[in-house]
């Protein structure tokens, strides 16, 4: 086992070190018999997991002038997990009503600031493209949280908010990452002869590029798409996971809602895959799906409120055995052909439409309408 296995381990550890203490400290604090002497435990906890950032922004820096782009994206990312974990255990110190915002709010801040430190250190493009990607990303989550706590909304409302904003993103994801700089230039006659404008002044001997030219701009914009798919899915799915637990299953929109929202984006997350041609993405999208499915099962006896348990079980288990043959199908009976054209247009109209539904949906089910109402 080398050095850099051993830092990989570390790093995986450190991320789930953090993780769980910020699982354990949650628990601790909410029981009754807790004293008011172990109040001062989530400063120190949280001074342990900025050092620990700290010490995985240095590796990253060290490793980045060594040209070690896995482990370096490696120790970015675990110093982002650690900062946010940082920024949620110092809400833990501070009592109001709403904890859980004061609690995305703080993580942001640390991430984000962490992120501005690292974009002046690193140099390399691809991890200056996953630093971009994620500051953006925890800049949106901040001024999201800030606004919510300012107006005193509700907490589902600012998750459906981010669980509507993250599937529109990662629809369009391509679009927003990858952009044309103005030096791109083809040939003096084409510009001529379409009258393409620039932004910049057009050289008097251009050239047409090359994949060297390219090379350090495609490394970014890579980047930036990988993890902004990471962080978008992850937001998906915590968002998901929010208003399915905040839900109150007591009005009719409610319910409607939350099984709508359910149904299309698991639609959504079984779809989607067909569209993309990296395996990692595929397999996490479809990890998503099983977790949607999963949340979906725990919310539905409360939505369904009138039909008993085993029988909402039975039809639910059959439903989904049901949709699982008909997917089979399709995928066995497309040919060079027709059938083959057809059934991928359906998949690409079903995949489309389950997307814009999905926050019209999360409008119903976050408590919008009756929020509106209540103004």
């Amino acid at each position: 086992m080398t050095r850099r296995d051993l830092e990989g381990m570390f790093l995986v550890a450190a991320a789930l070190f953090g993780c769980v203490a910020v699982a354990m400290l949650a628990v601790s604090l909410e029981s009754e018999t807790v004293s008011e002497q172990s109040r001062g435990l989530p400063m120190a906890v949280f001074f342990g997991l900025a050092v620990s950032a700290v010490l995985c922004d240095r590796l990253c820096v060290k490793r980045v002038r060594e040209h070690d782009r896995f482990l370096s994206v490696a120790s970015l990312s675990c110093s982002s997990v650690l900062a946010a974990c940082a920024g949620t255990v110092a809400s833990f110190a501070i009592h109001c009503t709403q904890p859980m915002t004061i609690g995305m709010l703080l993580a942001s801040c640390c991430v984000a600031v962490d992120m501005a430190i690292m974009m002046v250190h690193v140099t390399d493009p691809t991890v200056d493209g996953v630093v971009s990607a994620v500051l953006v990303a925890s800049l949106c989550i901040m001024l999201a949280s800030a606004g919510t706590l300012i107006f005193a909304l509700p907490v589902r409302l600012l998750a459906g908010l981010i669980l509507g904003v993250s599937v529109c993103c990662l629809q369009m994801l391509p679009n927003i990452v990858v952009h044309v700089p103005d030096r791109y230039l083809v040939e003096w006659r084409t510009y001529m002869t379409r009258r393409w404008t620039v932004r910049g002044g057009i050289p008097e001997r251009a050239r047409t590029l090359t994949r060297a030219d390219i090379h350090d701009d495609m490394q970014t914009f890579q980047a930036r798409y990988s993890a902004g798919f990471v962080v978008c899915l992850t937001l998906l799915l915590t968002s998901y996971a929010a208003v399915a637990g905040y839900c109150p299953y007591d009005g009719p929109y409610d319910r409607i809602g939350f099984l709508t929202l359910s149904a299309a984006l698991f639609l959504f997350l079984v779809l989607k895959p067909r569209q993309s041609g990296r395996p990692f993405e595929r397999c996490m999208m479809r990890l998503g799906a099983v977790v949607v499915l999963s949340v979906c099962c725990a919310g539905m006896p409360h939505a369904l409120p009138l039909i008993r348990h085993d029988v909402l079980s039975l039809v639910f288990v059959l439903s989904i055995g049901v949709f699982g043959l008909i997917m089979a199908f399709c995928m066995l009976a497309q040919q060079n052909g027709f059938h083959s054209l057809a059934l991928s247009r359906m998949g690409d109209v079903l995949c489309f439409a389950s997307m814009m539904l999905v926050p019209v949906a999360a409008f119903f089910a976050s408590g919008a309408l009756e929020f509106i109402r209540g103004l």
